[in-house]
């Protein structure tokens, strides 16, 4: 039952996303390049299919065939990485894209259970870079 409960939640909140806050967040532009739309349908589209693997491939292996209990994070894993999402866009918010999407991906890293240092500078390091070169480049 708690892999159908997990996607009814997930898969409700990217159907939400898609349908309702991507059209009222975005407006269209006659600038030249892709819709800003793009990349927020494309993310949540990507989670939307994962989370249908996830209930596939949940309901088709068994806790023993993993290793443990298949629910050792459960919802406390959905709702944390919700929450970094939602800090990281009320940073996205408060200061610039490079700095609160930096901030996104090392919460997003911190939430779903990554705890090496090293490996969370080198997230950091990566999405800071790729996101100056978005801001460079004028994406």
């Amino acid at each position: 039952m708690r892999p159908f409960a997990e996607f009814a939640i997930v898969a409700g909140l990217c159907l939400f996303v898609l349908f309702v806050v991507i059209p009222a967040g975005t407006v269209e532009s006659d600038n030249f390049g892709l819709s800003p739309a793009m990349l927020p349908i494309a993310t949540v589209s990507f989670i939307l299919i994962v989370s249908v693997f996830s209930l596939v491939f949940g309901l088709v292996r068994t806790p023993e065939a993993i290793g443990g209990d298949l629910g050792s994070k459960g919802m406390r894993g959905v709702l944390l990485l919700v929450l970094a999402t939602l800090i990281g866009i009320f940073i996205i918010d408060k200061s610039n894209i490079v700095i609160g999407g930096t901030a996104l991906v090392v919460l997003a890293s911190l939430a779903i259970g990554e705890r090496k240092l090293v490996v969370l500078t080198g997230m950091g390091a990566g999405a800071l870079a790729l996101l100056l070169l978005v801001e460079w480049s004028g994406l």
